[in-house]
């Protein structure tokens, strides 16, 4: 089950963050730190949702960030344990439904150029590697959440 993040969520997103996502942060800025009250301002400005399965155990969540007229995914993260069953799809599904409802065109992430897997997930959800940034060693991509408006095109089949 999908629901919007609370505090009492902090600490499972704080480890989450730590186990699933600063050892990639980490390779190219080897001295990042992360507790919780950094987490809290980082997710401030985020809308953020959590994945809760069983007992209300957090096991996943999504951070996305709002920048003037651009959609980020900030953070997503599912717990190693239940990766592959669809709680990501998901996260991100929501996410996208979110950013379509804010009336945005496109949504953007950053991926590290090492973690492999999480490109190949997004890459699979429809999502292109737009931009390089050898300095931090990250992948921007991009999906459109609207079919970008193709000039003289008419109807549906394009003719």
């Amino acid at each position: 089950m999908i629901c919007k993040h609370l505090p009492l969520h902090d600490k499972a997103i704080l480890g989450l963050v730590k186990s699933l996502l600063l050892p990639y942060a980490r390779i190219t800025q080897p001295d990042v730190k992360l507790d919780l009250k950094a987490l809290r301002k980082r997710l401030r400005g985020c809308a953020t949702y959590v994945y809760i399965r069983g007992a209300r155990k957090v096991c996943g969540f999504i951070a996305i960030r709002q920048d003037k007229n651009v959609m980020y995914v900030d953070m997503l993260a599912v717990d190693r344990t239940i990766q592959g069953l669809g709680i990501g799809s998901a996260l991100l599904q929501h996410a996208e439904r979110y950013g379509q409802q804010k009336g945005q065109q496109e949504i953007y992430l950053w991926v590290d150029d090492t973690n492999t897997q999480a490109q190949r997930f997004y890459t699979a959800k429809g999502y292109e590697s737009i931009h390089y940034d050898a300095s931090i060693r990250c992948y921007m991509l991009r999906k459109w959440l609207h079919a970008p408006q193709a000039q003289g095109r008419q109807g549906s089949m394009g003719y």
